[in-house]
């Protein structure tokens, strides 16, 4: 499937361009802003081959999907046409917590392609200059570090963009305010605090870097700039909403927004200094163990204002470097994985996590493979924790912020580095021995339910019929989607009874809302669609009763669906039950044993071939 065909289903099951207040994309997700929850298919995105996992995390819904998500996200941009002037969505109850994470986490994630551009770019002109393969004067080293250093220096420019966007408010306003910011009046003369009107102290400060100061600045503006617009006559508003939303937010945000948000950074990375240099161990041992569960829960952005703060006030971050160690625990888990597990589906799905994981993506390792393997998952942050908490207390850190990976090393290089690599070191000897150790520990039966499968792929199945009655040939199959076999392989019964049953051992997968057709998986991956009647599901579920829900596991010959034909003949409909193989491409052969006469249930109707 290519990316605009997984766009497109990704599109249809979250309700539709008309269900989106908003979308945009961190490094391995989509997060949507969703209008009504109960429109998004969350079982159905699940099932789309290529998404990862979903899950509606404060007031967003998110698809995982992760190296692939820029692409994907490509083509929903040019499937969706949003009106830049859409409602507010709608605000449920949560926390002032939550809030103020979701939020900082919407405006920092479109920031960060360039800084994690930034960060390995410095990485590399680090390690060129410590290896002495460059001379730092030369123009060439001087054009690159300016290069490297733009979206740092200027980084209150970005966040202006992305604050305006979240708060929609005027961005050109918004990068107004940040030119302010890091205008450098008082600053080549040494003056520390100027003066307005004579009266309003502004204390100077170096906002280059920084991370708040903008984003109260634009918070206020938004407000500042909807009260001129509304009390101003719409024939000036275009001249005077601009020049006094400038004239009232300029001066607060010079000397109490900008001032309180550069404090409260400065503060805040003091505190997480204070706490590391208090226990080292332990605060490595925390933040590399719990890394996984806070990817999974879609928390981990929280962690980046934080790191982000770290280097702005000491030039370097010892969170990004434990934030590494649980990467390289969680690259290593899925290795491990592919190497022990016998199911070859399990084996391929693990392969594809592992370099994404080791280049920093692992998004792919913990939900294709730690939340299936519970024991691997205990292992990754266990050696996570232990390789952090290593690192941590031998001095390791990052300087600069970047996307922690294998080719992020060279941003780690300087003091501190023979920390980083034993922390490596150790964090991929013990996730290996402990994943070794416990990855079956704790789901021996999905194991044993894996291998069962793979031996069951490797022999032919038969599908029996769910009814008893008579063969309908295709060619009196009035819908050409069915008679045609456009789906896959197909059969069509005329039933003497009103009840069907489960062919085979199955889960049930998909029930329609109105009850004509129910999807399910039987033995060795096949899926099955039985549908009732051409066009029935304009009787909207008159007349149908569904004996099971979508994800129940039954035995062969468990009732799953009744139905009235006298209902359906007096809409004047066929009640021909329908029987297709819709993954039919996956297997070598699929064959309809009986294409003629009377069948019950206990006589096959296709037979398998892998």
């Amino acid at each position: 499937m290519n990316n605009q065909e997984l766009a497109k289903k990704i599109l249809k099951e979250v309700g539709g361009e008309t269900n989106i207040y908003s979308f945009t994309n961190c490094v391995t997700r989509l997060r949507f802003q969703i209008k009504d929850k109960k429109k998004v298919n969350q079982q159905a995105l699940n099932d789309i081959e290529g998404v990862l996992g979903t899950q509606f995390q404060n007031d967003q819904f998110q698809v995982i999907l992760g190296g692939k998500v820029v692409n994907v996200s490509n083509e929903l941009n040019e499937l969706v046409h949003l009106s830049s002037d859409e409602k507010e969505v709608s605000q449920e109850k949560k926390s002032v917590l939550s809030h103020v994470l979701n939020t900082l986490s919407s405006i920092l994630t479109p920031a960060l392609p360039p800084v994690i551009a930034g960060g390995l770019l410095k990485g590399f002109i680090f390690m060129f200059l410590s290896l002495g393969w460059v001379a730092g004067d030369s123009d060439s080293i001087i054009f690159f570090n300016a290069l490297s250093d733009a979206m740092f220096y200027f980084f209150p420019f970005l966040l202006a963009v992305s604050s305006a966007k979240i708060f929609k408010t005027n961005e050109y306003l918004a990068l107004t305010l940040a030119g302010l910011l890091m205008y450098p009046f008082a600053i080549t003369d040494g003056q520390e605090i100027i003066s307005l009107f004579g009266m309003i102290p502004v204390v100077v400060v170096n906002y280059s870097s920084s991370v708040l100061p903008i984003i109260f600045s634009v918070w206020l503006l938004k407000y500042v700039k909807n009260f001129f617009d509304k009390v101003i006559s719409e024939m000036v508003n275009m001249i005077f909403s601009p020049l006094l939303s400038l004239l009232v937010v300029g001066p607060i945000a010079m000397a109490l927004l900008a001032p309180l948000g550069f404090y409260i950074g400065e503060y805040l990375a003091m505190g997480v200094k204070w706490l590391i240099d208090f226990s080292p161990w332990l605060a490595g041992f925390i933040v590399g163990g719990t890394r996984p569960i806070l990817v999974l829960g879609g928390m981990h952005h929280a962690m980046n204002p934080i790191m982000q703060q770290e280097i702005s006030s000491f030039n370097s971050s010892q969170m990004i470097a434990m934030v590494l160690m649980s990467t390289f625990a969680q690259a290593t888990a899925a290795l491990v994985v592919y190497v022990k597990s016998k199911d070859m589906k399990e084996k391929q799905v693990a392969l594809s996590a592992v370099i994404p994981g080791f280049l920093g993506i692992t998004e792919p390792a913990i939900y294709g493979v730690l939340a299936r393997y519970k024991g691997a998952m205990i292992a990754a942050c266990a050696g996570g924790g232990i390789g952090a908490a290593v690192s941590t207390m031998l001095g390791g850190k990052g300087y600069a912020f970047v996307m922690p990976g294998i080719i992020s090393i060279p941003a780690f290089m300087g003091e501190g580095f023979t920390g980083i690599l034993i922390g490596i070191v150790t964090t991929i000897s013990v996730t290996a021995i402990l994943t070794f150790v416990l990855m079956n520990r704790f789901n021996e039966k999905a194991e044993s339910e894996s291998v069962k499968k793979d031996e069951l792929n490797q022999v032919d199945l038969n599908i029996a019929s769910p009814a008893i009655g008579e063969i309908v040939p295709l060619n009196q199959i009035s819908d050409v989607t069915f008679s045609k076999q456009v789906l896959g392989k197909t059969v069509g019964i005329s039933a003497q009874e009103e009840t069907l049953y489960a062919p085979l051992d199955a889960v049930v997968k998909a029930v329609f809302p109105t009850n004509h057709a129910i999807g399910l998986e039987l033995e060795g991956g096949i899926e099955l669609l039985i549908h009732v009647g051409i066009d029935t599901v304009g009787l909207e579920g008159k007349g149908f009763e569904v004996k099971v829900k979508q994800g129940d596991s039954i035995t062969k010959g468990t009732p799953i669906l009744s139905f009235s034909k006298e209902i359906i003949k007096s809409e004047g409909l066929s009640d021909t039950i329908i029987l297709v193989i819709t993954n039919t491409e996956n297997f070598s052969s699929v064959e309809a044993i009986v294409e003629e006469g009377s069948v019950d249930l206990e006589k096959d109707l296709f037979k398998i071939k892998k």
